[in-house]
């Protein structure tokens, strides 16, 4: 599978550019997170194809980031067969764009909780 191999780099970096980049109204729920997270990964698995590097890295780590929530829900998901789908046009996918990246933004912001919350506590300084 061709999604195995890239670094790692920052989920927040790049919730916050899908999030930018969506000129869309709030997209609609769909009927479950695990059809949301399937649909962003084949956005984003086309994004990883584009020209301009910039968006092939964001596309890259996007697709590894709802690859990895499928696989946790779902260990045995088909990517292939996903792709195959075929991917939105239009405002559809301006759309799923805004959603996907609503999904990585509350998703960085559970990191963030997380990562307070194993912090070791602050000592008083004198």
């Amino acid at each position: 599978m061709p999604f195995t191999n890239w670094g790692m780099e920052s989920v927040l970096l790049a919730a916050s550019i899908i999030a930018a980049a969506s000129t869309s109204g709030p997209a609609p729920a769909p009927a479950n997170a695990a059809a949301l997270d399937q649909r962003c990964f084949v956005l984003m698995a086309d994004l990883a194809g584009d020209e301009d590097p910039r968006i092939r890295s964001l596309g890259q780590i996007a697709a590894q980031y709802f690859l990895g929530r499928i696989d946790s829900a779902r260990p045995g998901f088909d990517a292939e067969a996903a792709l195959d789908a075929g991917v939105p046009a239009g405002p559809e996918r301006q759309r799923l764009l805004g959603a996907c990246g609503d999904a990585m933004e509350a998703g960085g912001r559970d990191f963030r909780a997380i990562g307070r919350q194993l912090a070791p506590p602050r000592r008083p300084t004198i």
